[in-house]
């Protein structure tokens, strides 16, 4: 790119739960306009965390939504999609078959990513956004089949972990079947499981200063709508803070 040229990129995340596209235009001088910010649940990872394998109606639905996003990035002048597969994808054992289909129905080259390079990009992506000044962070973003965790000040992350724990693969595991609350039971269940599968990074987590905790993902954004809704009687705003006590 010339010192005169704007570029258009396109950033595509396909999720476990959702793919989301982001658009954004590159100034000469380093400045940027989102252009387009999209999302949409195809569910990839539904039915595959039982055997590790990514079912037929999941890949279809995944790949419709990866072509329609990748054509509308092209057709407002995208010369370049970086995109980018997590956690039901990286687990898949048809993870080939499904990235191949990408490439020929799609046209899109995707990168699958460890979990510790998710949970990077995920800081990057939020300090980039938020003032810290000289407090550290915990940053945490619950997924459809994984959970990053990060410590970490406005430009360094001291701490990454990656979980497999998120909404798509509990459920899977838990609830194939269930409509409506979850029996007390189950939930009591679902929260030793987490507990088990969480302990270690607990204990990692004590050695470090924690200021404050920031979530980012669909499932926090849930979260402190309902806890606005219930406990402030309105809805979720840009600037609300989800307290400890409310997430109770």
């Amino acid at each position: 790119m010339s010192s005169t040229d704007t570029r258009t990129v396109a950033f595509m995340d396909i999720g476990t739960n959702s793919i989301r596209l982001l658009l954004v235009r590159f100034a000469p001088n380093h400045s940027y306009t989102i252009l387009t910010q999209l999302k949409e649940m195809v569910r990839l990872g539904e039915g595959e965390f039982a055997k590790q394998h990514l079912q037929p109606q999941a890949m279809a639905r995944a790949v419709l939504v990866a072509k329609q996003f990748a054509g509308l990035a092209r057709a407002h002048g995208a010369d370049e999609i970086i995109a980018v597969a997590t956690a039901a994808t990286r687990e898949a054992d048809n993870q080939d078959a499904f990235i191949a289909r990408l490439q020929d129905e799609a046209q899109l080259d995707v990168r699958v990513v460890s979990g510790p390079e998710e949970a990077r990009l995920i800081y990057l992506g939020v300090a980039s956004g938020i003032h810290l000044g000289d407090r550290q962070a915990f940053f945490i973003d619950i997924g459809g089949g994984s959970t990053e965790v990060i410590i970490g000040t406005q430009h360094q992350h001291s701490y990454i972990g990656s979980l497999k724990l998120g909404a798509i693969r509990l459920t899977t595991h838990f609830l194939p079947d269930e409509r409506g609350p979850v029996p007390l039971q189950k939930y009591d269940g679902i929260q030793r499981y987490v507990r088990h599968h969480a302990v270690r990074t607990f204990r990692e987590l004590q050695a470090y200063r924690i200021d404050l905790a920031i979530g980012s993902s669909g499932t926090i954004q849930n979260l402190a709508d309902v806890a606005a809704r219930q406990c402030q009687k309105r809805p979720l705003q840009r600037h609300t803070v989800l307290t400890y006590a409310h997430l109770k």
